[in-house]
């Protein structure tokens, strides 16, 4: 994983970050000061989807990333149901804006997922 500190700011601050997760390298866009935690979610992530494929060695890519993505949610709503404080997650804010969160990066998974779909080539047995 290259640094995003590096990187040219967009018109609204963002810098592009690559990110490698199953080998795979893609760019997002990256706010000034969320750095290392998105480093940290992807090598969260990547560690995640490498243990499914272990598991799982028939199923797709696309499968492997739902899966992640479903363990990762089912973690993150047992740890609030946990909390003394129903309805937040320590260090996200307040739910609105965490929720806001989560449906953003669902929908960025969404394009990277429909861009590898789109890219992959098929070859005639």
């Amino acid at each position: 994983m290259s640094s995003p500190h590096d990187r040219t700011p967009d018109a609204g601050g963002s810098r592009p970050a690559r990110l490698r997760i199953l080998d795979k390298e893609v760019q997002i866009a990256c706010k000034p000061g969320e750095e290392d935690d998105l480093m940290q979610a992807a090598a969260y992530i990547d560690k995640s989807m490498r243990d499914l494929r272990r598991r799982n060695t028939t199923s797709s890519i696309e499968k492997i990333a739902i899966l992640a993505a479903i363990n990762t949610a089912n973690a993150l709503l047992k740890s609030r149901s946990q909390e003394s404080l129903p309805g937040t997650v320590e260090g996200a804010g307040d739910t609105a804006t965490f929720t806001e969160r989560l449906t953003a990066l669902n929908n960025r998974l969404d394009e990277l997922l429909e861009d590898d779909v789109a890219n992959q080539t098929v070859t005639p047995e």
